[in-house]
């Protein structure tokens, strides 16, 4: 019988876990972005929150009267669109809950050492599941299209 906690068995499989996951819950928020608010509309408010945000940070920095008194009159426009953008998220808070059930039972089942990091050496379950669950996040986000806008 093969044993899952043991090394190279866990390494793989918290892999595969922390990879399902996250297209999973990049794929549910997708799909709740393009249900609740459309696809393309959101990808435009990001867009203008993004430059929003980044024009009134330099002209605070600038301290640049004239522009904080021009971004002022937009401000409330811009909070409108966030709260729009809140909500796809808010739902997808319940989807967290999951994360607070798979934890103590992974945790149970891998209570050794499950991956060798090398220079580091042998690395516990939740340190591993955090490195895996931070990559496929980000590559999830990338391929679902749900990235920060620069």
């Amino acid at each position: 019988m093969i044993d899952i906690s043991a090394i190279p068995t866990a390494t793989v499989l918290i892999v595969l876990i922390a990879a399902t996951i996250s297209f999973v819950n990049m794929g549910l928020n997708r799909l709740l972005i393009s249900r609740m608010i459309g696809w393309q509309e959101y990808k435009v408010m990001r867009k203008e929150t993004s430059e929003y945000t980044s024009q009134r940070m330099q002209a605070l920095r600038a301290n640049d009267i004239k522009t904080l008194e021009k971004l002022k009159k937009k401000e409330p426009q811009i909070k409108n669109m966030q709260t729009k953008m809140l909500k796809p998220q808010m739902f997808l808070l319940l989807f967290t809950i999951v994360y607070f059930i798979i934890w103590p039972i992974l945790n149970g089942y891998f209570p050794h050492p499950v991956a060798v990091v090398p220079g580091f050496g042998e690395v516990p379950f939740y340190i591993w599941y955090l490195i895996c669950a931070f990559f496929f996040g980000t590559l999830a986000g990338k391929v679902v299209g749900i990235t920060p806008i620069q």
